[in-house]
């Protein structure tokens, strides 16, 4: 509680810090009488507005899972704060005089860094920036946890136990429970409002399951690849965007990789195949040829190979610089496809592991995704499916443009896949 006190007090003095640094960077040294005076008149009322906005937001809690919550927190109490506050002087111009809008704006961005960065900084020294996490089963967990966690672990046979413990951010589920027991979970995240994340391990065992008639894969989907509206919309917003600009950029070399292949191994110019989409939904997925014409007539489905004989000269350049996938952004601007996601698989595999797969199907395919980043073109399979399957539990729109930003050095230097 001191420790909250404590930035609570500060906090006052750097809402109007920012406030002074605003005014000194819209007007210099010299500030307008007129504009000023209003902050003056204001500034208790401004001040009791943005500490109760932050406070509705929790910025005073005791404890945050992680920087990126106080950040959220932080940004969305002081824009209910700026907005409340403009409010204000606008009823009361006539008596305070004209406030500048411009001063909020700036005030904004100001509050933001000044207020951020000092609640982090003591929470951090105090080690209230920590995620709770209960691990449910053994198992490791190195591969899922992310930043300095506390971690408390119990056993499957002690889901009931879980009523006593309140204070938990996220579960960890390394062995997967009987019926009962992950309904008791279910029941609880709802209640509680925590994240549930499986580990690598449990899939694996969701193929046996499957075949002595039981489907607890039902089960995890109600946890995985599902995000609030606003971040799936924001998500969305970020495809549209990013597909339009990369297709304008990139038209030039698109147009140059169209004429090489098809004067150096004929029709067709594009690749086109059916690919399972989200909730099994079949697509077309357009791709620049890269193989010789029928590449899959003797041997059917088969797996690409680093030194697949089947791949063109010009097929292999454009597989290395990725160029032959970017005819998907259309398939992302249809909405069947993501810019980040599991690849998209053909329904022979899908078929084949379906116990697996359609945890998978669970989000939309992407052109580029956590195991393509992280790894060589020969990775194995099972080790890909492991990045897909922490990629969809862990979704969000900031690890979407983390993974697009990882994106362009595997292709400039043609790593990953």
């Amino acid at each position: 509680m001191k420790i909250q006190f404590f930035i609570f007090l500060i906090n006052i003095i750097l809402i109007n810090l920012g406030f002074l640094v605003s005014f000194f960077i819209r007007y210099g040294l010299s500030f307008p009488e007129g504009n000023f005076s209003s902050y003056k008149n204001s500034f208790v009322f401004l001040t009791l507005i943005y500490l109760s906005a932050l406070t509705v937001f929790g910025v005073y809690k005791s404890r945050f899972k992680s920087s990126w919550d106080l950040f959220k927190r932080g940004v969305s109490g002081l824009f209910l704060g700026t907005l409340l506050s403009v409010a204000l002087v606008y009823v009361f111009r006539t008596r305070w005089g004209a406030f500048p809008t411009a001063v909020f704006i700036i005030s904004f961005l100001v509050n933001i860094l000044l207020i951020f960065k000092f609640n982090q900084l003591v929470l951090r020294l105090c080690g209230r920036i920590k995620k709770k996490i209960l691990v449910i089963g053994e198992g490791n967990i190195e591969d899922i946890t992310i930043g300095k966690a506390d971690i408390k672990r119990i056993g499957t046979d002690n889901i009931e136990n879980l009523t006593e413990i309140t204070d938990i951010d996220e579960v960890i589920v390394c062995d997967i429970p009987e019926e009962k027991g992950m309904g008791f979970i279910t029941c609880l995240a709802q209640k509680f409002k925590i994240d549930i994340i499986f580990s690598p391990a449990c899939y694996v065992k969701l193929l046996p399951e499957r075949i002595n008639g039981n489907n607890l894969s039902h089960s995890l989907l109600t946890f995985i690849g599902r995000k609030r509206e606003a971040e799936e919309v924001a998500m969305r917003i970020l495809d549209i965007v990013g597909s339009i600009a990369i297709l304008v950029l990139s038209l030039p070399v698109t147009i140059l990789a169209a004429i090489l292949i098809r004067l150096t191994s004929g029709r067709p110019v594009l690749y086109k195949q059916e690919r399972v989409g989200k909730d099994g939904k079949v697509f077309t997925l357009f791709k620049f040829r890269t193989m010789i014409n029928d590449a899959e007539k003797e041997l059917g489905p088969v797996l690409a190979t680093e030194n697949d004989p089947r791949v063109t000269k010009i097929g292999r350049f454009l597989r290395d610089t990725r160029l032959d996938e970017f005819p998907q952004l259309i398939n992302v601007l249809l909405g069947q496809m993501s810019l980040v996601g599991p690849r998209p698989e053909r329904s022979y595999f899908v078929k084949r592991h379906k116990a697996l797969m359609e945890i998978r199907l669970a989000v939309r395919p992407g052109l580029t995704g956590l195991a393509q980043v992280r790894n060589a073109y020969d990775l194995y399979p099972e080790h890909k499916i492991k990045y897909d399957y922490l990629y969809i539990q862990r979704r969000s729109l900031l690890l979407n443009l983390y993974i697009l930003a990882k994106t362009i050095p595997v292709i400039l230097l043609k790593k990953g896949q």
